[in-house]
């Protein structure tokens, strides 16, 4: 049974449009007028996380004092995409067997709001920390701010459901999964939760979509956190569900980045790291965001953008871009990283400015 709240919201949403129980089998977060030719660019941030010291530092300072120093990055993209690991809602039913539990404020959503987040990936070991009633609730504000949602869902059907971006004549669709957390956490034909990080199922998926989008990218929330490297199961999933037909996967979870192989031409990010998330744990270091470059005739090329990690002791969680220095740094170690998983990527980046990038054959 849905709270009073989420009841209200439902209705609200329904008289929206925004959220039905008959929706449509592809969610699309945004369709504009088709532009000249040029490339479609999306830009990829790690976990997202409006609890603890986000929470605070956002209501003492604003959005603008947060990303200020990385809002020009971020609007040079036509889509942002993270993971959401947290519920956005007042209340719910925290889970009794879980050490670490998130819970974001419905009234903090301005700030994804001011960095432009189009989508977000809910397939992870937190979306559920507060109960089906909070997920549900989650997914309805999100809606109801423009930010379109997978990887989660009211039953495994919703779950699995792509969002699809669309501009300049391109269309990219994402998918999320997790192979994190208690089964408990996977939705079912009657159970809300979220995607389980099944291959079958993730094969199906790209099957059913393939012919009907330009470009399929796999979000995953999976390996060992603070690990700089995948696992063996990791890398052998990642191979498979590009050769399956995906065109890009980006990870994660581990709370730091690891390393980008490049299988069969298109790329494995393992781990993003983090993007706005409120832990101040001294473990995390710099993180990075990545912009892929989508064209007509294939994927372009790959931006890797280094950002200061969160640390309220030293910035009170006020992201900017790294120097060409720090920079400099952050690409010899994600080099160093990338080079267990194959010679590509290492050998063909380059560092320009604050800014590593890497270039697909034409």
């Amino acid at each position: 049974m849905l709270a009073a709240a989420a009841i209200a919201l439902l209705l609200c949403a329904t008289w929206l449009g925004s959220c039905k129980k008959s929706a449509p089998p592809v969610r699309t977060a945004a369709e504009p007028p088709e532009a000249a030719e040029q490339g479609l660019t999306i830009l990829f941030g790690g976990d997202i996380m409006l609890d603890w010291g986000i929470k605070n530092a956002y209501r003492t300072h604003g959005a603008e004092y947060l990303l200020g120093g990385i809002k020009k990055e971020l609007d040079r993209y036509d889509f942002r995409v993270a993971n959401l690991e947290c519920p956005i809602a007042y209340d719910g039913d925290p889970d009794p067997e879980k050490k670490y539990l998130f819970l974001g404020d419905p009234a903090d959503l301005p700030l994804l709001a001011y960095a432009g987040v189009n989508a977000v990936f809910l397939a992870n070991n937190h979306s559920t920390d507060y109960g089906e009633t909070a997920l549900s609730d989650t997914i309805i504000h999100l809606r109801l701010n423009g930010i379109a949602v997978t990887g989660a869902g009211e039953d495994i059907e919703t779950a699995r459901r792509p969002v699809i971006l669309r501009k300049h004549g391109i269309s990219v669709a994402l998918l999320g999964y997790s192979s994190i957390g208690a089964p408990s956490v996977h939705a079912t034909v009657n159970r809300g939760g979220v995607a389980p990080a099944f291959l079958l199922h993730i094969k199906n998926d790209i099957q059913r979509i393939r012919a009907k989008v330009d470009y399929i990218v796999v979000g995953l929330h999976w390996g060992r956190e603070y690990s700089g490297y995948p696992e063996r199961q990791q890398i052998a999933l990642a191979h498979a569900i590009i050769e399956s037909g995906a065109d890009a996967i980006v990870g994660h979870h581990p709370h730091i980045y690891q390393g980008i192989e490049i299988h069969d031409g298109r790329p494995i990010i393992y781990s993003l790291g983090n993007f706005i998330f409120g832990s101040i744990n001294e473990d995390i270091r710099d993180n990075i965001l990545v912009g892929i470059t989508f064209e007509r005739d294939g994927l372009h090329s790959l931006r890797i953008v280094p950002i200061t990690r969160n640390n309220a002791s030293r910035n009170a969680f006020q992201y900017r871009l790294l120097d060409s220095d720090a920079a400099s740094a952050v690409f010899r170690h994600l080099l160093d990283l990338s080079h267990p998983l194959g010679d590509d990527f290492p050998e063909s980046a380059f560092q320009e400015g604050p800014f590593l990038h890497y270039s697909f054959d034409p």
